[in-house]
């Protein structure tokens, strides 16, 4: 999704496969026209495949940083110099996190490719703050819990408690990554994570611990 940001930032990115398309308007808007744009970027984002392309397109020279949470992200931003960085990739939940700390700037909503865009993704209640809309979705995606069909019964796979039972206990990878642990730990226990609140945070927890407890792995 892309968001237009304050002094360390000119324009904050965040999930949509037309990244560079996104970026390249931000640049005719006027954000930036020097021969750099500098950009903070999740490590998925940093392949020659990916930028070469838009470089070549827009003569200009994408300088990177990967950082690895959007806590370090918005660190890096508030630890620069204003015109530091023009773009950044981030959750479209933590746009108005930014735009509260004053970090962003508004996009201009005429520029922006909405007909790459599937309604679904474009995510408007977390990427218009106060009618201006700071972020646009650069790649969406789904999370989903994969097996191999040749040690695993597709049947045990229907319910969420054999990630906690004991028949796989020891053989469970789960991906670091709160949100989408968080969630399956929600529909464990019967609840959409929609709808959760702090009094399920007692539950939530004890089906974590016992996801913990049956991991081989915990990683990204």
């Amino acid at each position: 999704m892309t968001v237009n940001a304050r002094n360390p930032l000119s324009a904050l990115k965040s999930h949509l496969a037309a990244a560079c398309a996104a970026t390249a308007l931000l640049l005719a808007a006027g954000v930036a026209q020097a021969a750099d744009l500098n950009a903070l970027i999740w490590c998925d984002h940093a392949d020659p495949a990916l930028l070469q392309p838009f470089e070549e397109a827009n003569n200009v020279k994408v300088n990177v940083k990967e950082f690895e949470g959007t806590g370090a992200g918005l660190a890096i931003v508030e630890q620069s110099q204003p015109g530091d960085w023009d773009v950044m990739v981030i959750d479209s939940i933590d746009v108005p996190r930014g735009v509260e700390k004053g970090l962003f700037e508004p996009l201009p909503e005429d520029k922006l490719p909405f007909a790459d865009l599937f309604p679904e993704v474009k995510m408007d209640k977390s990427t218009v703050v106060d009618g201006k809309r700071y972020g646009i979705t650069e790649k969406f995606g789904y999370n989903t819990i994969g097996f191999n069909k040749t040690k695993v019964d597709p049947a045990d796979m229907q319910s969420l408690a054999s990630l906690t039972g004991d028949k796989y206990k020891g053989k469970i990878a789960i991906y670091d990554y709160y949100l989408p642990v968080i969630g399956m730990a929600a529909l464990a226990i019967g609840k959409k994570t929609a709808d959760l609140t702090e009094a399920d945070l007692p539950a939530l927890k004890a089906e974590l611990l016992k996801m913990k407890a049956n991991a081989k792995l915990v990683a990204r």
